[in-house]
């Protein structure tokens, strides 16, 4: 399938087969079903920006292992032992490179897990080009071209972050009448997709970009770009996460922010919202997108899922994104298992089969895969409100169901006519 942005899958791909043809690698695991242990590797961040990546990885393993009598470090599943081996990433291409050769080489495991974020997820995909005897599952990665890459052994079940903005462009178009909004985001390919999708929709409805800054992960200081901020902008645009995220948003109230904010995916996620009390008078009203609904959200799967996590070491008040979609995942991969009887003989073909068929009810709404083996999902358009309590949650504006994949992959913009 051809992408429709500029080369940049076909770039990364490029560069990552040739580092990884100069090492030679050769993979250590793949699962001949020999013995009655699998051993899945997870790939999550224990440093840098989205270093809780690996407490919400372990939460949403234990709750998955919970559930048929095991913890996060393993347990039986289809009659088999499943061990889970840990690698910790700061979030970048090389540490996640370097930790899914570990996994498999020298580990030897037999399925991945993972990664946390958008540049490290593409770097996995193309790992996964060259292991084909090994099985990938997602972690939480979102980047718009990691199912398109042709990757058969790679599966992902959930949305992308293009996907997670549907319907918010034309909404804070629309209802909400803003018809110039200011673009501020991190610049790496989760962001260029998130607010791709937030933007395509807005730009299409009428609105303008009246100028963009892209900054770097681990930026604390927001003090001149607020400053630069147009007087006749009408909202601002918040690709951010994690400390970036709460950083902006307490600086925004000291710096006397007065525009209405929309927020990217983990702007407004419980990682950010959850840290500083007085970002209140910034966070409020802030509009966004994405796969976790808001307060008052329940189904029965839902309701288990959240009992279950408040119960894990180093929990959030709440789930965060990052816990729900790596449950969704492993969640996912026990059931293929379970599906398949642990069988991983001829390169884990009945284990694959599996994946690509199941279809289940998750904490988020019914699951299942397109051609691709990327997720068609329900979808959640959300806004920031204080509780009775004094904290920041999510109250869903609308339900968006069975949400499919489009081609498009983003990168960097400045304005609508690059869109």
């Amino acid at each position: 399938m051809m992408l429709n942005k500029k080369g940049l899958a076909a770039a990364v791909a490029a560069g990552a087969s040739v580092l990884l043809l100069a090492t030679g690698c050769t993979a250590g695991g793949g699962g001949g079903g020999g013995d009655d242990t699998i051993k899945i590797g997870v790939l999550a961040t224990s440093e840098g920006n989205l270093a809780f990546g690996m407490d919400e990885a372990k939460a949403a393993i234990g709750v998955a292992m919970a559930a048929r009598g095991g913890t996060a470090d393993g347990g039986e599943v289809a009659g088999k032992q499943v061990e889970f081996i840990y690698a910790g990433t700061d979030g970048t291409t090389a540490s996640a490179q370097t930790q899914v050769k570990k996994l498999v080489e020298n580990d030897g495991v037999d399925i991945v897990l993972g990664p946390v974020s958008g540049d490290e997820g593409e770097t996995v995909v193309q790992y996964a080009l060259t292991v084909p005897e090994v099985t990938f599952v997602n972690g939480s990665a979102s980047p718009v071209g990691m199912t398109l890459e042709g990757a058969e052994n790679f599966f992902r079940f959930h949305g992308d972050s293009a996907m997670w903005m549907g319907g918010v462009g034309n909404y804070a178009y629309n209802d909400k009448g803003y018809e110039k909004i200011y673009l501020l985001a991190e610049d790496y390919s989760f962001p260029y997709d998130n607010a791709g999708g937030f933007f395509s929709e807005f730009c299409g409805a009428g609105g303008t970009i009246n100028g963009a800054s892209w900054v770097p992960v681990g930026t604390t200081d927001y003090a001149t770009i607020i400053a630069g901020i147009p007087a006749d902008t009408d909202a601002v645009y918040v690709g951010l996460g994690g400390a970036d995220a709460a950083s902006f948003l307490s600086q925004a109230v000291t710096n006397g922010v007065t525009k209405p904010l929309v927020g990217g995916t983990i702007a407004v996620d419980t990682t950010a919202l959850s840290g500083d009390a007085n970002i209140a008078s910034a966070a409020v009203g802030m509009i966004s997108g994405g796969p976790v609904p808001g307060v008052g959200f329940s189904n029965p799967e839902w309701d288990a899922f959240v009992a279950s996590y408040l119960e894990q070491p180093n929990a959030f008040p709440s789930p965060s994104i990052f816990s729900i979609l790596y449950y969704n995942s492993v969640e996912s991969l026990l059931l293929g298992l379970e599906a398949s009887d642990g069988d991983l003989a001829d390169n884990q073909s009945a284990l694959r089969d599996a994946l690509s068929s199941l279809e289940w009810d998750s904490p988020t709404g019914p699951i299942r895969l397109d051609e691709n083996r990327q997720a068609i999902v329900d979808n959640y358009m959300n806004e920031v409100v204080q509780a009775d309590d004094g904290s920041l949650v999510l109250e869903t504006i609308e339900t968006t169901n069975d949400v499919a994949q489009g081609t498009t992959v983003y990168d960097r913009f400045e304005s609508c006519d690059d869109l």
